[in-house]
């Protein structure tokens, strides 16, 4: 009798530990940048498919790399400065062709390091929103563009864009009302990869956000990663920080700037950062979970 009742106890905490393996759960959003030692034992599935999105210490600018089957795209390249530490990273991840690179808005912060870009790797296409003698960098950037057969296509709200095999997808909203300044106008850019989702900002501060979101709807607009729009400068528009609802928020430059940090630390935003010394972050989804990391540089 106690042999038997020794073998059902032993089979039940077989079959409960084998339940609690099942249920096991991972967060929507691994982040090893801050958090190195936290859910060590996630893995996405070897054959998985994985979406990357590379930034690298870009500061007071933009420029994100984004890779899926083989295929290289970024949402601005920075200006004179950060395109030099955005080489190193295309560099790194051996691209040597950029097949779509959209501007968001044509300050310099955003479009004047084309030309250190296409020196490492060639862009066959870049995509504006604005027209091309909105500024002076955007007209240097067309001047450019025809002296190295870089193609030029002109993208705008509503726009929708396919990678690879089609299942990533890029939308874009672009506030167009004359009362807004350009920064307000940058296009925004939602990325989607299965159930998961980016959103890109560019410089869209409070004006531009309450405007968006009246035009769209709160439900449009939810993503489970933020890149948080002018760099980090400012707070948001609370209502619209609800309707993004991010798990995470990366933020370009945290040394100069705390109102974001101070901000999104009161609405319980876990936050990483792209200034970091000798790093580069890196986020990748199956269409399941993200993984938030930062890569050592290891280029010269």
């Amino acid at each position: 009798m106690t042999v038997l009742l020794l073998c059902m106890l032993l089979v039940a905490g077989t079959a409960a530990a084998e339940l609690v393996e099942e249920e096991k759960t991972f967060p929507v959003v691994v982040e090893w940048a801050t958090h190195p030692n936290l859910w060590k034992d996630f893995a996405f599935d070897p054959e998985a498919e994985l979406l990357e999105i590379w930034m690298p210490d870009i500061r007071d600018a933009d420029a994100s790399v984004l890779l899926y089957q083989g295929h290289a795209w970024m949402i601005d390249c920075g200006d004179e400065r950060a395109a030099k530490r955005a080489a190193l990273l295309l560099r790194q991840l051996g691209i040597t062709r950029v097949e779509k690179l959209f501007n968001s808005h044509p300050h310099h912060d955003h479009l004047s390091g084309l030309a250190l870009i296409d020196d490492v790797a060639h862009v066959e296409e870049l995509l504006i929103c604005f027209p091309e003698d909105a500024t002076e960098h955007m007209k240097q950037a067309m001047t450019l563009a025809g002296e190295r057969g870089i193609t030029v296509e002109h993208y705008a709200d509503g726009d929708d864009f396919a990678m690879g095999d089609g299942k990533v997808s890029l939308h874009v909203w672009q506030n167009t009302e004359e009362t807004l300044r350009m920064n307000e106008q940058s296009a925004q850019m939602m990325l989607r990869f299965g159930e998961r989702s980016m959103l890109f900002t560019g410089d869209m501060e409070k004006p531009g956000q309450r405007a968006l979101l009246e035009r769209v709807g709160a439900e449009a607009l939810k993503a489970d990663v933020l890149k948080y729009p002018h760099h980090g400068k400012l707070g948001l528009v609370d209502e619209y920080l609800e309707a993004v609802a991010p798990k995470l928020a990366v933020i370009t430059n945290y040394r100069q700037y705390g109102e974001s940090y101070y901000y999104l630390g009161l609405h319980g935003v876990n936050m990483v950062y792209t200034n970091r010394d000798k790093i580069f972050l890196r986020l990748a989804t199956d269409g399941k979970h993200w993984v938030c990391e930062y890569v050592p540089i290891e280029v010269k």
